[in-house]
């Protein structure tokens, strides 16, 4: 993930931040308002660990998993979809109708199996 999606949705990491830094208040990442370099900062000044340290815990802290309100964003959703396209045969696009390509035809119902 890049960090340009943490500080768009600020809001929704902190939970993760606080899990992952239990050091850190809600007033800091008030603070922070999603500035990296301010919150490897304020990293540093609570662990007193060497700043190259602390940027390697947040580069691996962005690893992790996205918090579900991020995930269902419609902005992230359209990458997602973008995305896929490298997944596709060629001639069909991500945003064509599926019957197009599949079993959209019959009258089958898979859920109820007839």
């Amino acid at each position: 993930m890049r960090w340009q999606n943490v500080k768009s949705n600020w809001e929704a990491f902190q939970e993760s931040l606080l899990e992952t830094w239990p050091d850190l208040t809600e007033e800091d990442l008030g603070d922070i308002e999603g500035d990296r370099p301010a919150l490897e900062a304020r990293l540093v000044e609570l662990s007193g660990e060497e700043p190259e340290d602390v940027a390697q815990q947040v580069e691996e802290w962005l690893e992790g998993a996205v918090p579900a309100d991020v995930h269902m964003d419609e902005h992230h959703d359209d990458a997602s979809i973008r995305d896929s396209r490298l997944y596709m045969s060629p001639g069909e696009d991500a945003s064509d109708d599926d019957k197009k390509f599949g079993d959209d035809n019959t009258t089958e119902d898979p859920v109820r199996g007839g």
